[in-house]
């Protein structure tokens, strides 16, 4: 048997869920070479990784058939880490530029004149990036303009000036005031959904 994971779509975060899933522990973080590792040989084929999984990153070869097919689709998935790697709403931050503390969000707000985009996030709770709504997707539909700073805060409490209960969230900020706001995490078969429900006026 063996384990075959698609690091095309697989964000290689430490803290995977087929590493904390895994009843034998064939699932492990290679210090050395930062990346999701398995150990075949703990392998008792018994599918939690595959479950676990919220990528779908992930998939367990019986005979030497499977393991041919999956490592043919695995090479022919048009996905790129390039593609992957990008800043997602609700995933872990990938430019360390759109870094901003809560404590200068205030001093953000009383300078810019842009549409500021604020989005608030539990980095230990954060969802895999293959299923996150791009950020740059948001952009586009709000103003290409717009200025994104993403927030990593436990707490949701400490937000309530700002009109957020839970976490995952988003705001869009105009003239120091908030025009719109989303809670909750969106999914990315809900993109188009999720983006046609942010009305900007431009004017």
């Amino acid at each position: 048997m063996s384990v075959l994971i698609n690091k095309k779509r697989c964000d290689n975060a430490d803290v995977c869920s087929c590493i904390s899933e895994c009843p034998t522990h064939a699932f492990y973080w290679d210090r050395k070479n930062e990346t999701v590792a398995v150990d075949n040989d703990l392998c008792i084929n018994c599918r939690a990784c595959m479950i676990a999984c919220e990528a779908g990153a992930v998939k367990v070869a019986r005979t030497d058939e499977e393991y041919n097919k999956i490592k043919k689709e695995y090479d022919e998935d048009a996905m790129t880490i390039n593609e992957l790697f990008k800043d997602r709403f609700g995933a872990g931050i990938i430019n360390e530029k759109y870094d901003l503390s809560l404590e200068n969000l205030d001093k953000l707000i009383n300078d810019s004149d842009k549409y500021l985009l604020i989005e608030f996030y539990n980095l230990d709770e954060s969802k895999c990036l293959i299923n996150s709504i791009l950020i740059s997707d948001i952009i586009k539909k709000i103003d290409t303009n717009t200025s994104y700073r993403k927030i990593n805060i436990l707490d949701a409490k400490k937000l309530k000036k700002y009109g957020i209960t839970s976490i995952p969230a988003l705001i869009i900020i105009k003239n120091k005031k908030i025009i719109y706001k989303h809670e909750g995490f969106v999914n990315i078969k809900d993109k188009d959904k999720f983006l046609n429900s942010i009305i900007i006026d431009n004017k």
